[in-house]
C-alpha cells in the first residue's frame, strides 16, 4: 500500500523510529512541506472577541467589550498552510554502535505568500528542536517537541492537520497540547505499540495569559502573551510550578489497516491571570485533557474512516474551581479513485458549561495526486458558531465582571489559548457562519 502524505509526516514527526540499514551509519537528511493556495474566506457578521455589553458596567466600561463588533467580511487571499502546515526540517543521525543512536531535530516553519518565519511566534526552529539518544529501551529527547496529545490528531485524522482539516478542532483548544517549550520525553516502539511519555519543566505559560504577544509581566490590557508564546517557556525561579506538563501517548496498529490510540495531557498555570482588556476572568490553576482515536483503512477498497473525541477543562485558582469544560467529536472519510480522492469531515466542538455554546464545522475534500509528492487540492467548508448564552465572571475596573458568549473556536482565540485562528487565520466571529473555499498545491521533500 502506498504511503499517504499523513503518514509521511508522521513519520518526519517521530523522527528516528523504524531506522534500519539504511542508519547503519551518520546520516543528514533534509526535508519539508511546502502547501500554498488561493482561499476565499466569506465572515458573517458577528462578535470577533465575544465580549457584550454588561448592564452592570458603567458604559465606558461596558462599550469597550463589545468594541470586537464587526459587519461581514469577504477576502480573497494567497494563503500558506491550507491541506498542511509548511515546514522545512534537518534530522542528523549517528549510528554508535550495540543498538545506540544519537539524532537531532531542527524544524521551523515559513510563510510561503511573502517568505517569511510564521507560526510558534516567529521562532526559527518554533516547530522542532530537539536532541535524542536511542537506546535498546527506547528513546530519550531533549527539548522544544510535539505534545503526545498532537499525535492521537496526527495518527487519525485523515487528513495532514494544516489549517482546513477540522478534526483538529479539540487539538487547538490549547497550543500546548501541540507543542511545549522545555521537554523531555520518552518514546517506545515495538511491534505494532507506539508509547510516549513526556514532562516538561515549563511548557510555554507566561505570569499573564492573553492575545497580546507582549511579556512584560504586568497585569494591563497590552500585557501577557498566548500560551506557548515566544518567551512564556522561560524558567525563572519565581514561577513555581508555572508551566509543568505530563503528557502521555499509546497507540497500537493492528494489521491490516487498523488502528486506535489515546492520549493525556496536562499543565499547570501556577494562578496565572487571564485577561482580555480591562477584565481579569480568572486566576488559573490547571489545564487536563484526554483524547480516544481510530482510524481503518478497508482492504482493497483504501476508504480510509476515522472518529476521534477530545474533552478538556481548565480549573481556576488554588481551590480548584470549575472553568470551562470543552467537549470535541470529529468524523473523517476519504476514498481514492485513481489518482484522485475525495473526502469529508464533520466537527463539533462544545463548552459543556460556561457559555454552553458550540462551534460545527463540515469541510469536503478534492484532490489529485500528480505523484507521491505533488498534488492538488480543493477544499470547501463552513463553521457556524452557536454563542449559547452569556457568561459573567472575572473582575474589571468596576470589579463587575464582564459578559462574554460564543463556541471554543473563536472565544479561547481572544483569550490567548490559540495562536493561529480557524482556516489558516481566517478566523471565525462569534454567533456567524464562516465559509471557506481554496484550491492549491502541495509539494513534498
Amino acid at each position: 500500500m502506498k504511503k499517504t502524505a499523513l503518514t509521511k509526516a508522521a513519520l518526519l514527526a517521530l523522527a528516528t523510529f523504524g531506522a534500519s540499514a539504511a542508519f547503519a551509519q551518520s546520516s543528514l537528511t533534509i526535508y519539508g512541506n511546502i502547501d500554498i493556495g488561493v482561499d476565499n474566506v466569506r465572515k458573517g457578521q458577528g462578535d470577533a472577541t465575544g465580549f457584550a455589553v454588561n448592564p452592570a458596567l458603567p458604559p465606558a466600561v461596558g462599550n469597550a467589550l463589545a468594541a470586537g463588533f464587526t459587519t461581514k467580511s469577504n477576502v480573497t487571499r494567497l494563503s500558506s498552510s491550507i491541506s498542511s502546515v509548511n515546514a522545512l526540517g534537518f534530522r542528523g543521525v549517528e549510528d554508535l554502535g550495540g543498538g545506540y543512536k544519537g539524532n537531532f531535530v531542527l524544524e521551523g516553519q515559513f510563510q510561503l505568500d511573502v517568505g517569511a518565519q510564521s507560526g510558534q511566534d516567529n521562532r526559527m526552529w518554533g516547530r522542532q528542536a530537539y536532541v535524542g539518544l536511542t537506546t535498546p529501551g527506547g528513546e530519550v529527547r531533549l527539548g522544544r517537541q510535539y505534545a503526545p496529545m498532537f499525535f492521537t490528531f496526527a495518527f487519525t485524522t485523515i487528513e495532514a492537520l494544516g489549517g482546513a482539516d477540522i478534526q483538529g478542532s479539540g487539538l487547538i483548544v490549547n497550543n500546548l497540547q501541540v507543542r511545549q517549550d522545555n521537554q523531555i520525553s520518552y518514546w517506545l516502539k515495538t511491534g505494532g505499540l507506539t508509547a510516549a511519555l513526556s514532562y516538561a519543566t515549563n511548557a510555554g505559560v507566561d505570569r499573564t495569559v492573553s492575545s497580546s504577544r507582549l511579556a512584560n509581566g504586568s497585569y494591563t490590557s497590552t500585557s501577557g502573551q498566548i500560551l506557548g508564546g515566544n518567551t512564556a517557556g522561560n524558567e525563572v525561579a519565581d514561577s513555581g510550578n508555572r508551566g509543568q506538563s505530563l503528557g502521555l501517548f499509546v497507540n497500537y496498529a493492528f494489521d491490516p489497516g487498523f488502528l486506535i490510540n489515546g492520549s493525556y495531557h496536562s499543565n499547570k498555570f501556577g494562578n496565572a491571570q487571564l485577561i482580555t482588556g480591562p477584565i481579569i476572568w480568572a486566576d488559573l490553576d490547571k489545564y487536563e485533557a484526554y483524547a480516544l482515536g481510530a482510524k481503518y483503512t478497508i482492504p482493497g477498497a483504501g476508504t480510509i474512516l476515522s472518529g476521534i473525541f477530545h474533552h478538556g477543562k481548565f480549573t481556576n485558582d488554588d481551590g480548584n474551581n470549575a472553568g470551562p469544560k470543552i467537549n470535541t467529536w470529529a468524523l473523517g472519510v476519504k476514498h481514492p479513485i485513481g489518482n484522485f480522492a475525495v473526502g469529508a469531515q464533520f466537527a463539533q466542538s462544545k463548552f459543556s458549561n460556561f457559555t454552553e455554546g458550540k462551534d460545527t464545522s463540515l469541510m469536503l475534500i478534492g484532490d489529485y495526486n500528480f505523484s507521491k509528492r505533488t498534488k492538488l487540492y480543493i477544499r470547501a467548508g463552513y463553521a457556524k458558531d452557536d454563542p449559547g448564552n452569556l457568561a459573567s465572571s472575572g473582575r474589571g475596573p468596576a470589579q463587575g465582571g464582564g459578559l462574554v458568549g460564543g463556541g471554543p473556536l473563536p472565544l479561547l482565540t481572544g483569550f490567548g489559548s490559540l495562536e493561529t485562528p480557524f482556516f489558516s487565520g481566517g478566523g471565525a466571529n462569534v454567533d456567524a457562519t464562516t465559509k471557506v473555499v481554496a484550491i492549491g498545491i502541495r509539494h513534498q521533500f
